[in-house]
């Protein structure tokens, strides 16, 4: 059966009318002929085409510069914008929810929102352009956000709602454990400490090798590694004793991964030059790859559990309310 708005007169489905609805507002033409219509209806109320491109139409740069083609960049396209009309069939149904609960949005609280988002823009003025171009007042805009914020805060609310009524067994974190042995998998890694001395010019590296030799010779004489790296390193680390953290192989450049891996607990290796500088490595513990316990990553399971078992009981009720709307889609 043929659907009602299932294409423009000039014969372009709604989808290519999108596609350039989207790259008008991205900036990425100068000129366009926007014409907007129905994508979809829930009960009385309508979402537009302008509806779902004023949701997508920030990431779509993003979107061109990640596709290798433009076949790739139409899929991706396509993607987003059928998860962005799924999301503004939710946000019509949610927000009807927060009105019948009765739930609010200060008005400080919109304007904070609205502040984050002009902050994005060089300045109020550009910011103000970007609306216009979009067809929308900042009266608009501002009622916008505020219906967003409150599905947004209804759809919160059920989700805490559903996670206290979620009760995660043992046999439930068990049998996780046993069917998600590759999730728990963990590669060998070492937790490492660093002593980075930089070099700005060739001519520096002899002068900048002979400092860190000399905080060779000190570590060798007892000195603390940590706090030589706080009175002497180079990197962002310093203030922290230069603890870099657990790394694993493919984290470091090849010459430090070698040295850091080549360590036993408690070793300090020599140094170490790279383009950036010289280094001196401390591992301070290991980890060798391998499987935890049950025990070892009940804690982090047990959550995971319970928020997947309160995101299906929300979908679950999201799915009934749906059901019991009045949903049209013109594609």
């Amino acid at each position: 059966m043929k659907r009602p708005y299932a294409k423009h007169d000039n014969g372009r489905t709604f989808w290519e009318i999108a596609l350039l609805l989207t790259v008008a507002w991205a900036g990425l033409a100068q000129a366009a002929e926007i014409i907007d219509a129905i994508l979809a209806t829930v009960d009385t109320e309508v979402i537009l085409h302008s509806d779902v491109m004023q949701e997508i139409a920030p990431f779509v740069a993003d979107l061109r510069l990640s596709a290798a083609t433009p076949e790739e960049f139409q899929r991706k396209l396509d993607e987003r914008l059928s998860q962005a009309l799924d999301q503004a069939i939710e946000n019509k149904i949610l927000l009807r929810q927060a009105l019948l609960a009765g739930i609010d949005v200060e008005d400080a609280t919109v304007e904070e929102r609205i502040e984050t988002i002009r902050r994005r823009y060089p300045s109020n003025e550009a910011f103000l352009a970007e609306l216009e171009k979009a067809g929308e007042t900042m009266s608009d805009f501002r009622e916008r956000m505020r219906k967003q914020m409150l599905a947004i805060s209804m759809g919160m609310r059920k989700r805490r709602e559903f996670e206290r009524g979620v009760v995660v067994s043992e046999v439930d974190v068990t049998r996780y454990y046993d069917e998600h042995q590759d999730e728990f998998a963990r590669p060998e890694r070492v937790r490492l400490r660093r002593i980075f001395l930089a070099v700005s010019d060739e001519a520096q590296r002899i002068e900048v090798r002979a400092r860190l030799e000399e905080l060779v010779d000190q570590l060798a004489s007892g000195s603390d590694f940590a706090e030589l790296a706080r009175a002497h390193s180079e990197g962002p680390e310093a203030e922290n004793g230069g603890m870099v953290g657990w790394v694993g192989r493919g984290d470091l450049v090849e010459d430090l991964e070698k040295a850091a891996f080549g360590l036993s607990e408690g070793g300090v290796s020599d140094v170490v030059e790279t383009t950036y500088g010289f280094h001196l490595l401390k591992v301070e513990e290991r980890r060798a790859a391998g499987t935890p316990s049950l025990d070892e990553v009940r804690t982090e399971t047990e959550p995971k559990l319970r928020a997947a078992q309160a995101d299906e009981r929300y979908r679950k009720w999201i799915a009934e309310l749906r059901k019991r709307s009045q949903v049209r889609l013109f594609l």
